[in-house]
């Protein structure tokens, strides 16, 4: 799914697809791991500070955020429950095509992009 919407979005350059505490969930095939790694832990980063921006404002809900580059747009959406879809795209006058496509890609397939939190290791009792 990923792969795919490099391929048929030819502003979008890379995808990842993340839960929202940074861990890489998948990635395009034109990401490294450690661009992948970088891109999920800079985009659970960014998702955060947007949700400090939704709550400090009284906003439902964060649809979307973007970083704009010299010459490129980093997008990060959140995707199914605990999840977020980020993308490294060309700047310009299609970037609407990319968001719209982004959400589409959540849209059709957000059951699949879930979460489930970690849980936290118990003490045993001794």
């Amino acid at each position: 799914m990923l792969d795919d919407l490099v391929q048929r979005v030819e502003q979008v350059h890379q995808a990842v697809l993340l839960s929202r505490d940074g861990l890489v969930m998948g990635a395009s095939r034109t990401v490294s791991r450690a661009d992948a790694e970088f891109l999920a832990a800079l985009s659970s980063g960014f998702h955060s500070l947007s949700n400090g921006a939704r709550d400090h404002f009284g906003a439902r809900q964060v649809r979307q955020a973007v970083i704009e580059l010299d010459d490129k747009l980093f997008f990060v959406l959140p995707a199914g429950n605990g999840s977020c879809l980020a993308v490294l795209s060309t700047a310009g006058p299609k970037a609407g095509l990319v968001a719209y496509e982004m959400a589409l890609l959540i849209k059709r397939v957000r059951q699949h992009m879930a979460a489930a939190p970690r849980r936290q290791p118990t003490a045993s009792a001794g």
